[in-house]
């Protein structure tokens, strides 16, 4: 076969030897482009940012060395004019250049020697609005934090922010017939002073209106239940962007559109389109992992994002694991607010066999979870039934257990924390003679925090606590006595092989628990690749005998495509089990 000559076995040759001088091809191009010519700005104080705005303004900076000599004599002449406007920019008003060409040789070259002079200072700056605005306590907060007070260096491009700034806030905050009554900058170069005046004219707040619901698959009522404002609430642009992400997060929806339509306002109301498309009924998800505390891990999880149009929903989960293996069911259901307050009803089968714990577990519980601003709390009763084997100790036990716990979780990136904690709490009681076989109540908190410097790196601490009082520590299962040891606790040792002991040496749980780790992280490849050192110290213990153990290490983290991946070698400090250990995991920051 033919093509324009050229058979193909010639094409394949010709082709491989382009590939093979592509580098020599791309070289000589790049030669044979123009040279630019080197112009050189010898700007007085060493001003960086004046000197990148001059070098924008210059239009002689972009010609080649072979551009004609009477172009770039006019260019050179007109220099001063292309400087001003950079220069006055930043506020120098009384510049002196002294400039010099050379066209001779290869190559021309010009050298620019700048005196920027005195820089204007503001004098007088008067930021002011009238109207519906003016008892805003947003406003109050904005006027507060504007640039270019008195004192400050003029920066022409911060007097242009006042002003978006001031028109920003008033289309977020529904000040929609905002303007500008006065708005001057007043220059005098001899005093090297600047004068701001800006005032303006809210008009009045708008409102919402009418929010208009796509067509829907849930209850209409139950969807405006979701909605955090109505009809009549001042306008804020801020609770759109809420709604977006707080339909968005329910699972409800795959996508959601809020569209609030000012070309219909009426009457100082706003109405507001809610296009919601739903998310598929059905969602299945499956997980493979491994850590050295359950070895290696598998997960089936299934939910109904909606059984009916009430929102109810069903999720489940299982998982599997050379220790912790478990199957969990919770039908969901909203409350009032949604948003903030919804009931579950659930049950869960648990089995663990490590080299300290053998056991299997039963429970049912009911939960009302309550989030505001700052905590998410949840209230339950849970039904457990549990048969245990720790140590030479047996237990079989049932307890009826109410109990309440509180979170809060705050970070500037939860894959990747600057700054962030998480803090969380749990009480939970029961009584002997209310089903169940024990009397007690258990108190358990944990923290952790990250703060990172800068660029550099970070310091994690991490801090757990737990007692129970009451009862017999003999009487209550496994799942209820403490243990330490292990990747989220006292590294270097192995999993829940820390607390009191029986007869034959072995970790039986105690009735205490106190844990603790300091780390610093450094990242050393693109901030993609940390090492780690860190202490840990901690221990179970019972009020009669208490004795901490500790251990130091060394890590690498990894910021992978699938997660946050931690492997430490952790020593410690009591070496008669182990000398160290390994410790991998996977998982976010907080």
């Amino acid at each position: 076969m033919r093509a324009e000559g050229l058979n193909i076995n010639e094409f394949n040759r010709y082709f491989t030897v382009m590939k093979r001088w592509r580098w020599l091809l791309v070289a000589l191009l790049l030669l044979a482009l123009p040279a630019r010519a080197d112009v050189l700005l010898k700007v007085s104080g060493g001003d960086a940012a004046l000197e990148k705005n001059l070098r924008a303004h210059l239009g002689l900076q972009t010609e080649p060395c072979d551009a004609p000599t009477w172009r770039i004599q006019r260019l050179f002449k007109r220099a001063e004019s292309d400087f001003q406007p950079a220069l006055r920019a930043l506020g120098y008003y009384r510049a002196k250049v002294e400039k010099k060409l050379n066209t001779g040789g290869e190559c021309w070259q010009a050298v620019f020697t700048i005196d920027p002079g005195t820089r204007v200072t503001i004098r007088q700056r008067t930021v002011s609005v009238r109207g519906a605005a003016s008892g805003d306590k947003q406003l109050k907060s904005l006027l507060s934090e504007l640039p270019l007070a008195r004192g400050d260096p003029l920066d022409h491009g911060l007097y242009e922010e006042i002003k978006t700034r001031l028109r920003d806030f008033a289309v977020e905050r529904g000040y929609f017939d905002f303007d500008f009554s006065r708005k001057s900058l007043r220059v005098d170069p001899a005093e090297s002073a600047a004068d701001i005046d800006i005032e303006a004219v809210s008009g009045p707040r708008y409102r919402f209106g009418q929010v208009r619901l796509s067509e829907q698959f849930l209850d209409e009522d139950f969807v405006r239940r979701l909605i955090s404002f109505g009809p009549g609430d001042p306008y804020d642009a801020r609770a759109l962007t809420n709604l977006d992400r707080e339909l968005s997060d329910t699972g409800y929806f795959k996508r959601v559109e809020v569209n609030p339509r000012r070309d219909e306002a009426s009457a100082g109301e706003v109405p507001v389109d809610l296009l919601l498309e739903p998310a598929p009924r059905h969602a299945w998800r499956a997980g493979i992992g491994f850590a050295t505390d359950t070895g290696a891990r598998m997960s089936l999880g299934y939910a109904n994002r909606y059984i009916n149009p009430r929102g109810h929903r069903f999720e489940s989960e299982m998982r599997l694991s050379q220790i912790e293996s478990g199957l969990t069911a919770d039908y969901i259901f909203p409350g009032e607010n949604p948003l903030q307050e919804n009931y579950s009803l659930g049950a869960r089968l648990l089995h663990e066999d490590s080299d300290s714990v053998y056991s299997n577990s039963a429970t049912l519980v009911g939960k009302q979870t309550l989030k505001s601003k700052n905590w998410t709390q949840t209230r339950f009763l849970e039904l457990l039934h549990e048969q245990s084997e720790v140590g030479d100790d047996s237990t079989t036990a049932t307890l009826l257990m109410p109990g309440i716990g509180f979170e809060r979780i705050r970070a500037d990136n939860p894959l990747r924390t600057r700054k962030g904690y998480r803090i969380g709490m749990e009480a939970r009681a029961a009584y002997e003679g209310l089903i169940s076989t024990s009397t007690f109540v258990q108190l358990r908190a944990n923290a952790k925090g990250i703060y990172r410097f800068g660029e550099g790196g970070r310091v994690i601490a991490r801090v757990e606590a737990g007692t129970t009082l009451g009862g017999n520590i003999g009487d209550l299962p496994a799942s209820l006595r403490f243990f330490a040891g292990g990747d989220n606790s006292v590294r270097g040792y192995e999993y829940k092989s820390l607390g009191p002991v029986d007869s034959a040496g072995q970790p039986v749980g105690g009735r205490h628990l106190f844990t603790g780790s300091l780390a610093y992280e450094h990242p050393v490849v693109n901030d993609d690749w940390w090492l780690a050192a860190f202490v840990d110290a901690g221990n179970a213990v019972n009020t009669d005998s208490i004795q901490l153990k500790s251990a130091y290490g060394v890590g690498v983290r990894w910021y992978s495509p699938i997660g946050r991946l931690r492997l430490d070698l952790a020593f410690p400090n009591d070496t008669e089990a182990d000398d160290w250990r390994l410790h991998f995991g996977l998982g976010a920051d907080l």
